[in-house]
């Protein structure tokens, strides 16, 4: 799987698949400084981190109209 498609299936999701998009990005949100304690920030330098939040940011977007 390319990043790209993460971020062309959520341009094509349904509203059940952006709805589920929008949970996982607000658990990840609120869960960060549990999962993610890597000194290194792994979560803001790793390019597949950061296309998988723009396409959680870009899901949320989508489901507010």
């Amino acid at each position: 799987m390319e990043l790209d498609d993460i971020n062309d299936y959520v341009e094509n999701a349904s509203p059940e698949e952006l709805k589920a998009f929008g949970f996982l990005g607000q658990w990840m949100m609120e869960n960060t400084p549990k999962y993610c304690t890597c000194p290194s920030k792994c979560a803001e330098n790793c390019e597949i981190a950061k296309t998988l939040g723009s396409a959680l940011q870009r899901a949320g977007q989508r489901l507010q109209g």
